[in-house]
């Protein structure tokens, strides 16, 4: 309608391949368009089948989600000691909070690297960065990092820093502007005193962002499976995420508020 302002969104949902059924769940809502997007978790033993199940719906593109923790590498033991522990894995978040400046950061960047050859050589299409439990944000040396293989493959990255003070971004905002790549807008996301993204936080969010350009609403489903109680925290919480983003496109809430939900592409345009 002319004169109308449309904002445009992007809802996206981590983790695609930490199980398969998460992985089903999240092709799912990709069907039902109640996401628009995901983002792949390459270093979880089910990311292959999970592949083949994104094949068999058709769905051929995704982001990658960047892991430094709890799983184990893409590359050799031997060629990134610094990142893991005695048994081969990444370490934990909390004790790998405490080690940044322990981290060898051509390590880093080789794991990334391995981590983005694994993804492409499964044949999806990559279309933007992402990072578990934000990890890109560790430090400003890992995030120039990130930012550098975005610029190199040409695809955006998703925002992270809105979990930072403004004062701690300011160090990252200033390595943003030594790339040409292109960043979404603040995150969406449950707040401290919700455990999960809650129809009333994510609507009195979305009707605080008129002004940003591209948010993403950031949301965690899947199906449950005693793998993913072993693997993840988040649980339940993806059914509840599922239900609210579910209901909120059954009553049309987005056409009612003028929001466009898109995916990183429109980003590039």
């Amino acid at each position: 309608m002319e004169g109308v302002f449309i904002q445009r969104i992007i809802i996206e949902s981590d983790d695609f391949g930490i199980t398969t059924g998460v992985s089903k769940g999240i092709l799912a809502a990709l069907h039902r368009q109640i996401v628009t997007c995901t983002n792949a978790q390459v270093t979880s033993a089910d990311f292959s089948p999970s592949v083949q199940l994104a094949r068999q719906e058709g769905v051929h593109q995704m982001g990658l989600h960047l892991v430094l923790d709890r799983d184990q590498p893409v590359s050799r033991p031997a060629l990134i000691p610094t990142l893991i522990k005695q048994d081969g894995h990444f370490w934990d978040y909390a004790t790998l909070q405490k080690r940044v400046a322990k981290l060898n950061l051509q390590e880093v960047r080789l794991e990334f690297q391995a981590q983005i050859d694994r993804f492409l050589a499964s044949g999806l299409q990559l279309t933007h960065l992402t990072s578990h439990h934000f990890v890109s944000t560790l430090s400003p040396a890992i995030y120039q990092i990130v930012l550098a293989l975005a610029e190199q493959y040409r695809v955006p990255v998703r925002n992270e820093l809105c979990q930072l003070s403004t004062a701690a971004q300011r160090p990252f905002d200033e390595i943003s502007r030594q790339f040409n790549v292109t960043l979404s807008s603040r995150l969406i996301m449950h707040q401290h005193t919700e455990p999960v993204l809650t129809e009333r936080g994510l609507t009195a969010q979305l009707t605080a962002t008129t002004a940003e350009q591209v948010p993403v609403v950031l949301t965690h489903i899947g199906w449950l499976s005693a793998s993913l109680r072993a693997k993840s925290s988040l649980t339940t919480n993806r059914l509840v995420e599922w239900q609210t983003l579910d209901g909120l496109k059954k009553r049309g809430y987005y056409q009612r508020h003028n929001l466009d939900c898109v995916t990183y592409q429109s980003l590039m345009k």
